[in-house]
């Protein structure tokens, strides 16, 4: 009989030390043993849970090719711990070609129903296996986190040091991430040309240039000031001081700032000093009328762009109309500029943009807005306990559970992080703290934001500033929270379009 051998383990430290030799040599003992025909061998090392791997690809092209009677293998989950899909498509190869599985003192023949029933329990036994393997194995690696002590591989800057079970910075490399967290934060440089830096000075440990993903990764990832945070399938997330820092929590924190305020819209390639940047790019915009993200988008020529604030696409909205939102930001840019001055100007001006003083049927309306988000607070916690009695009598599985859980909670935040911003503006009322020259004094660092500034400084300021801010048709809500953490709003109004009569004569309306 034709054999070809196959022989697999999970990791590399089996292949080094005994299992892929063991099974080698015992198969090869066995087919000599028969008096079989040894065509060729194939091995893997990886799990048994994946059909699409080097070694076993290449044993179906054999089979394929009509060029064995038999696959032998140890035991048949070396071939297959495989899901029932994956499976049956490997069985279904195997028999359309006339090819037995083969293990020590067994043949199975995949024609054979009885056979192939014995087959199948084994590969479901093979398949419960595995999953418990993996759930001992992430047991461990919960525990092992929990217990400050790092596991998987690191960033090329570390290196795992056996004895204290954590990870430490290796010299050579420990200036990239301050070369780089200055290029990100003060130079204002773009992932693109930070790459390009790095690759002026030297490729990375294994020879490779640097390129945006290597950049971003840097930018992102917790492990360079400590952390090492895994989400695990049962909903766990564990975080634990296993790495060497490299930079402050504080830094980081700065960093994802930064990364949030440009997004995708952030586009001068990294040039400081940009004079094509406009002053809303670092502000995150949604739009009032459906809630979807606005950008600042560019158009026009580099060395005199237009900007539209705008949605990346069309989106249909309930009543069926659709929501095609495009302001030219001309039609706001001055009124920007002359509320921020009249809001530094005097008290009386500033009523114009914002609502500062308080009666007592507004400080009525921001009780009941307090009662609203506790009420839904509550209401939503029931739904959690709700939802974990429906997980604990069986009739919710754990995944859609995980998943309902993390919605619940996420809704639950958000509600709780708007209550507090209201209890803290309710305070300050209380306390007669929220005042004009209260905020005056927190607003005044916006005072030269139409001489002294660059461009790109006039955004940051403006980002800073105004992190947020809603656009509608005829308005624009930029939002501080600069005073105390108090969400205070500022109104500019949006004017008529002054390219009517172009788009009228264009399309000939």
């Amino acid at each position: 009989m034709r054999i070809a051998i196959y022989y697999r383990v999970s990791t590399k430290l089996q292949e080094k030390k005994f299992s892929l030799p063991a099974q080698k040599e015992e198969l090869r003992s066995y087919a000599h043993k028969e008096n079989w025909t040894i065509i060729n061998e194939f091995k893997d090392v990886e799990s048994g849970g994946k059909l699409k791997k080097d070694g076993l690809n290449a044993l179906l092209d054999l089979v394929e090719e009509g060029g064995i009677d038999a696959v032998l293998c140890i035991e048949q989950d070396r071939l297959s711990r495989l899901d029932t899909v994956s499976w049956e498509y490997l069985k279904d190869t195997l028999r359309e070609n006339k090819v037995k599985i083969a293990e020590p003192g067994v043949l199975i023949d995949l024609d054979n129903e009885d056979d192939v029933f014995i087959s199948d329990i084994k590969n479901l036994i093979a398949q419960r296996d595995k999953r418990n393997v993996v759930k001992k194995m992430m047991r461990g690696k919960r525990q092992r986190l929990r217990e400050g002590k790092g596991w998987g591989v690191p960033p090329f800057e570390y290196r795992y040091n056996k004895e204290s079970e954590t990870y430490e910075a290796k010299k050579d490399w420990k200036w990239t991430i301050p070369f780089i967290d200055n290029l990100y934060l003060n130079e204002q440089l773009g992932m693109k040309l930070i790459s390009d830096k790095l690759n002026e000075i030297s490729p990375t440990p294994t020879g490779k240039k640097w390129n945006e993903h290597l950049v971003h990764t840097r930018l992102s990832s917790k492990a360079f000031h400590g952390i090492s945070e895994k989400s695990f399938v049962n909903g766990e997330l564990i975080s634990a001081n296993v790495y060497e820092p490299l930079r402050s929590e504080e830094t980081y924190n700065q960093i994802q700032e930064e990364r949030a305020k440009r997004g995708k819209q952030f586009s001068v390639a990294g040039r400081k000093n940009s004079t094509n940047i406009h002053m809303l790019k670092r502000s995150q915009l949604t739009c009032g009328h459906c809630g979807r993200k606005i950008l600042i988008e560019t158009h026009g020529l580099k060395t005199k762009p237009l900007y539209y604030a705008k949605h990346g696409r069309k989106m249909s909205i309930k009543d069926g109309h659709v929501c095609d939102i495009s302001i030219n930001t001309v039609r706001f840019d001055s009124n920007i500029i002359q509320a921020l001055k009249e809001v530094l100007t005097s008290e009386e001006l500033a009523k114009k943009y914002i609502d500062i003083e308080y009666d007592e049927q507004e400080i009525n309306k921001l009780k009941a807005e307090i009662k609203d988000h506790e009420k839904t607070i509550t209401d939503l916690k029931g739904s959690a306990d709700r939802l974990l009695d429906i997980y604990l009598s069986g009739d919710l599985k754990k995944d859609k559970y995980v998943q309902k859980e993390k919605e619940i909670a996420a809704k639950i935040e958000f509600q709780e992080v708007a209550l507090n911003k209201l209890n803290r503006k309710l305070t300050a009322i209380d306390s007669s703290s929220f005042t004009y020259e209260s905020l005056y004094q927190y607003m005044e660092i916006a005072k030269n934001i139409e001489t002294e500034l660059t461009a790109l400084q006039r955004a940051q300021l403006m980002g800073t500033l105004f992190p947020k801010g809603i656009v509608y048709k005829e308005k624009l809500i930029l939002i501080t929270e600069i005073f105390k953490g108090i969400p205070i709003e500022i109104t500019v109004p949006i004017k008529d379009d002054p390219y009517t009569w172009h788009h009228k004569k264009k399309f000939n309306v």
